[in-house]
């Protein structure tokens, strides 16, 4: 191959490189969500026939303390008051392990791969039925308080007052009064972003909440009150929530008060049984979607306390739950027969579709390879190089191994957890990709000296990471499908967004100082000639 020829091949590559993952990376938050429909959503109304119903409490308080993992949880003194007066759990929020989609997931019981809700950017309404909007259409007042709205966002209905209040606020004290009162402090989340768990300025967030809500505590009569304390995600030693790492996907749950059993022991929770367990200890009906079948929820007879509902109720609540794991086995088990009414089942075939796609993928990807190795042997065989054609493999897994390795090790992993902000990860990832690429391509210089071969191995980067970048959609679909995938492929696009426009930037100036100048020579040469 001439220079001319390598000099076009990695234009049109650079093109590709640059134009397909930034074009699908800034789309991609509007393409997560769907929280019109949501995926698989199971409907089932539900109504408490039984004739004695429970007292409710005189009033009703779900905290949800914003970035507050587990370990940290532990830890506080509240926590342990919560313990005497009734039961804490280790709670799995799922994946993603993101404010908003949570959000949701604690409102209404069904998973983030169903509620829709996968970003924190959509700012729609959510389809799916709310604890607020039973609450509401029970008579009952429903107040909260937060520094942001999404919550009445996603359910505009289920809230009678909303306040928004500044950082510094104390939330516990400032919640307006309600029947059921939401109170939302997000300093703990804000100082994790900023400083990561590991930091002094996260410990003293804690030891905030710690304090305000103790104080809130204080507030409470426990033997008519009723209290649930939760949180939405954990955050990574740098600061960044999205994954599945275990500080980070686990939080505490507490429930206390009034109809709650009291028991000192650790237990475990799913997340999506937070909504079911306010609507069973206020008397509520359980919210139409939440998730029935492989579930948790009889987790619910662990924590209702069966000296204080009429033993007609607890059986009416019993008899409901085993009504939603019928609905959503038929409705399962007409979408897919082979999952035979099974919730996992139905995920594993679902994964197992991405898995097929994903071969396709590695076709595709060795295809390029190939190219990228004929290329090379061409060369050889035309005598214009030597022992280029396996270098030039080797240099472009070496790069997406490093690539890796640097994006795990500087950032602590391959996932969102890895984004503590936005603009820290733009110019990390930017400045990254320049210096890493840089780098190699003055390494692959100095060994080879050979300006075909360095154009070649930089295209052949670049096209690997346009079709890495195109095939997400081509699998999981334009507006993301069900279920979610990996922490890592859901973490994809935004890195791919800025890595490989970085790369295409150094591979321009390749082929300006490799390809454009020395045939600009050429081309003066000839004129003088």
């Amino acid at each position: 191959m001439t220079v001319r020829q390598c000099l076009v091949l990695l234009l049109v590559c650079s093109a590709l490189g640059l134009g397909v993952p930034l074009l699908l990376g800034v789309t991609y938050s509007a393409r997560l969500s769907s929280h019109d429909t949501g995926f698989f959503a199971v409907q089932v109304d539900d109504a408490i026939a039984a004739t004695e119903l429970p007292r409710r409490p005189r009033r009703s308080v779900l905290v949800v303390i914003d970035g507050l993992g587990h370990e940290a949880a532990k830890a506080m003194g509240a926590i342990a008051l919560l313990r005497e007066h009734g039961q804490c759990r280790k709670t799995a929020v799922g994946i993603p392990s993101m404010s908003r989609p949570v959000y949701a997931t604690i409102s209404t019981g069904l998973e983030q791969d169903r509620t829709g809700a996968r970003g924190n950017d959509d700012e729609a309404p959510l389809f799916a039925q709310s604890a607020w909007d039973l609450a509401r259409a029970a008579g009952l007042s429903v107040a909260g308080v937060s520094e942001v709205t999404w919550w009445q966002q996603l359910f505009p209905g289920g809230f009678t007052r909303f306040e928004v209040l500044p950082l510094e606020a104390d939330y516990f004290a400032a919640v307006p009064p309600g029947d059921l009162q939401l109170v939302h402090p997000l300093y703990v989340d804000e100082a994790g972003h900023e400083f990561g768990s590991a930091s002094r300025e996260y410990a003293d967030a804690v030891a905030r909440a710690d304090r305000e809500l103790t104080g809130l505590l204080r507030t409470l009569d426990f033997a008519q009150d009723l209290v649930i304390v939760t949180a939405d995600h954990g955050h990574s030693l740098r600061g960044g929530h999205g994954g599945a790492q275990e500080p980070i996907a686990n939080v505490m749950t507490c429930h206390a008060g009034l109809g709650v059993r009291r028991d000192p022991e650790y237990g475990h929770l799913r997340i999506t049984t937070v909504a079911p367990s306010l609507a069973l200890l206020l008397g509520l009906p359980f919210p139409a979607h939440m998730r029935a079948g492989d579930d948790d929820l009889d987790v619910l007879w662990d924590i209702a306390d069966p000296a204080v509902f009429p033993a007609a109720y607890l059986a009416d609540r019993r008899a409901a739950v085993e009504r939603f794991r019928r609905a959503n086995e038929d409705a399962v088990r007409a979408w897919l027969p082979d999952s035979q009414g099974s919730w996992d089942a139905f995920y594993a075939a679902h994964r197992a579709r991405h898995r097929s796609g994903a071969r396709v993928l590695v076709a595709a990807l060795a295809l390029v390879c190939l190219l990228q190795l004929h290329l090379h042997r061409r060369r050889e065989q035309q005598g214009e190089a030597r022992s280029a054609a396996l270098f030039g493999l080797g240099f472009v897994a070496m790069f997406g191994a490093v690539t890796y390795a640097l994006q795990v090790g500087l950032r602590g992993s391959f996932d969102l957890s890895s984004v503590a902000g936005r603009g820290d990860f733009i110019g990390f990832t930017l400045t990254m990709g320049v210096c890493w690429t840089a780098l190699a391509a003055l390494v692959h210089w100095l060994l080879r000296r050979d300006r075909c071969a360095l154009m070649l191995d930089l295209a052949a980067i670049l096209l690997l990471g346009a079709v890495l970048a195109a095939a997400h959609p081509l699998v999981l679909g334009w507006r993301l499908g069900f279920p979610v995938p990996s922490p890592t492929v859901y973490f994809f696009p935004y890195f791919a967004a800025l890595m490989f426009p970085a790369v295409a930037g150094v591979a321009l100036v390749v082929a300006a100082v490799f390809g454009l100048r020395p045939l600009r020579r050429r081309s003066d040469m000839i004129a003088r000639t």
